[in-house]
């Protein structure tokens, strides 16, 4: 055998999808991350983006509006669609981007911090969906994309109670995509593995720690590319996109064959 290739570290070139060209988008957690590289995606192919976010004027752009909203507060995400409404009267597309991913071993989270991780990653999901539906009806794109991760497969320590909602966020698709349906609106989920965040790169890849967790990488990932949020953005785009107009209910593993399905 060779010697072992070097780290593709490139960002993802973005995909261009000409028919999300003039549509409208409410994406979460733009501030940073995947959910900014989504927005941008979108607004690359002539989207208009609706971006909700606890700090949402993080970076500007002429068809993005910013809408500050704690997403774990669900009067609060009420209280945006009512925003939204008063400045569009449709929707094409919804995609459920924010969520943290705090440790909680099992002898140390208390209840206050079970329920925040709850309200923000999964029941947010919900509420953000129900919120939009009204002006999804009326919209031509009629398409969701739920963001998860492969951790709920992984059995990290820890991470049960993270495991959990993102567990969840499958669940939630799976029962949409069969309910809404019958109307026309699809729902995907996308469940990336471990991305090259700006937070994951302070977390884990800087200082003497980062040989440990790029070894560790190496020994999962088939594939030896640093994953950018662009990889993950352009699978959201896909399954928005009418080019994926057969799919919906679907899970869609975005991890440099990690779980290798």
């Amino acid at each position: 055998m060779g010697a072992p290739l070097e780290w593709i570290e490139s960002p993802a070139p973005p995909l261009l999808l000409p028919d999300l060209q003039g549509k409208n988008a409410v994406v979460t957690g733009v501030s940073m991350g995947i959910g900014r590289a989504t927005a941008e995606l979108l607004l690359e192919n002539g989207a208009r983006v609706v971006g909700l976010a606890r700090v949402a004027d993080r970076w500007t752009h002429p068809e993005l509006v910013a809408i500050s909203c704690d997403l774990s507060d669900a009067e609060a995400i009420e209280a945006a669609f009512r925003e939204i409404a008063l400045r569009t009267e449709r929707l094409d597309y919804v995609a459920n981007v924010a969520g943290a991913d705090p440790k909680y071993p099992i002898d140390a989270i208390t209840l206050a911090e079970w329920d925040r991780l709850i309200d923000l990653n999964l029941r947010a999901y919900y509420f953000v969906i129900k919120g939009a539906l009204p002006l999804l009806r009326r919209g031509h794109g009629k398409s969701i994309v739920n963001v998860s991760s492969i951790n709920y497969r992984l059995g990290v320590p820890g991470r049960a109670p993270y495991a959990a909602t993102k567990a969840g966020i499958l669940g939630l698709t799976t029962g949409l995509s069969r309910e809404l349906g019958r109307e026309g609106i699809r729902v995907n989920t996308v469940s990336p593995g471990w991305v090259f965040t700006e937070r994951q790169i302070e977390e884990y890849f800087v200082g003497s720690q980062a040989t440990r967790f790029l070894e560790h990488l190496a020994q999962h990932q088939a594939l030896r590319i640093k994953m950018s949020a662009g990889d993950v953005a352009n699978h959201v785009a896909f399954y928005l996109s009418e080019v994926s107009r057969a799919s919906t209910g679907h899970n869609c593993v975005v991890d440099a064959g990690w779980l290798l399905e």
